[in-house]
């Protein structure tokens, strides 16, 4: 999320919320909107393909150049002619860039390439909501210089890119017109902002719904530990509700185990790693000793000695087996970190595919 974007909104709210726009027949909150613009058309027709568990999914609508143009050259401030607090305006705000009107036929013919997809598939509902996250996931994260506000869903569809607020907007906008109960969540002092799902038994914090990231590939369900600029998510959101569908997401029994082989498997590489390079080193050690004991046998080899040739080399070949002993223990250890390292690196580059994600996952926990 922009930065300067929240700054510029405090100063709104704090300069309306004191009366400076005086009129009684005036609206006492005036929220972004779209003004279509008549006669406009589109560069190009955008079409986003991303992955989806074993596949991958392609789409392609036409969105309206006149809803589109619109939402470019909106007004995207907040005007107050009362005094609400940041929770009550903060929500009006971002709510506004979700639900314009003028955006539903956008919705609709978006919703209809994704249920084509639903369909042929034959998803259930979890699968269908991970389906719609990973196409907004898989959008280019990249903030616009030009625009420090928030964009409307239609236009981060059209651009084919947009930050974590523009993504979870679109995001949110498609669960919630899905029947889905969903929500944002805004981080203030973070500057970001996800998507929350109701769940059973995966709920973020305190609150009634899964985690959703939609700035990059992720599993519901799964907050990150940091951000992209290093920063923990320290403080509660705070739950801006867009859709009250009765829907759930409710595979958090298997995005647990996702989550416990992610764990496990990094902690298990973590107590490996000091293991292995002691390992390493004494097998370094082994092999010096054993190479001095070579070249003295072989001295004594060239110089005819024998006698004391034969009486050392049953001490040589004793160091050569402590040392392939040594090695195959060591070379146990090393797979066994490098089994860990690839389910690891697997689960992180697999979280467009839940169901094929938990099957490994599982059977990393049970071997």
């Amino acid at each position: 999320m922009r930065q300067r974007a929240l700054v510029l909104l405090l100063l709104v709210a704090a300069v309306l919320g004191a009366g400076c726009l005086d009129g009684l027949l005036q609206p006492s909150v005036v929220a972004p909107a779209i003004v279509p613009v008549e006669g406009a058309a589109l560069d190009r027709t955008p079409v986003h393909a991303f992955p989806f568990e074993d596949g991958s999914g392609t789409i392609r609508i036409d969105p309206d150049p006149a809803v589109y143009a619109g939402a470019k050259g909106a007004d995207r401030q907040l005007y107050l002619r009362k005094d609400l607090g940041r929770e009550e305006w903060i929500p009006i705000y971002y709510l506004a860039f979700v639900n314009d009107s003028y955006q539903e036929p956008f919705y609709a013919d978006l919703l209809a390439a994704l249920r084509e997809i639903r369909d042929r598939e034959g998803l259930d509902d979890d699968r269908y909501l991970e389906l719609i996250a990973a196409f907004v996931q898989a959008v280019p994260y990249r903030t616009d210089a030009s625009i420090i506000e928030p964009k409307f869903p239609i236009e981060t569809y059209v651009d084919v890119e947009g930050d974590c607020d523009d993504k979870s907007l679109l995001l949110a906008g498609l669960l919630a017109r899905e029947g889905y109960g969903v929500a944002l969540f805004y981080f203030e002092d973070e500057a970001h902002m996800a998507v929350g799902v109701r769940s059973s038994g995966c709920s973020y914090r305190d609150t009634a719904y899964a985690y959703i990231e939609a700035t990059n590939a992720s599993y519901v369900g799964i907050a990150p530990e940091t951000l992209s600029n290093g920063a923990a998510l320290a403080t509660d959101p705070l739950v801006i509700p867009v859709g009250d569908g009765p829907l759930l997401y409710a595979a958090c029994g298997e995005v647990r185990t996702i989550e416990h082989a992610l764990s496990a498997s990094r902690e298990r590489v973590g107590e490996l790693e000091p293991e292995l390079a002691v390992h390493a080193r004494d097998l370094e050690s082994r092999k010096e000793a054993i190479e001095a004991f070579g070249a003295r046998l072989a001295a004594l080899s060239r110089s005819g000695e024998i006698r004391e040739y034969n009486r050392l080399v049953p001490e040589h070949n004793g160091m050569v087996r402590e040392y392939n002993d040594a090695a195959a223990s060591y070379n146990v250890l090393l797979e066994e970190s490098r089994a860990a390292v690839e389910i690891h690196n697997y689960l992180v580059t697999h979280a467009h595919d839940r169901p094929g994600s938990y099957l490994r996952a599982r059977a990393y926990l049970t071997a």
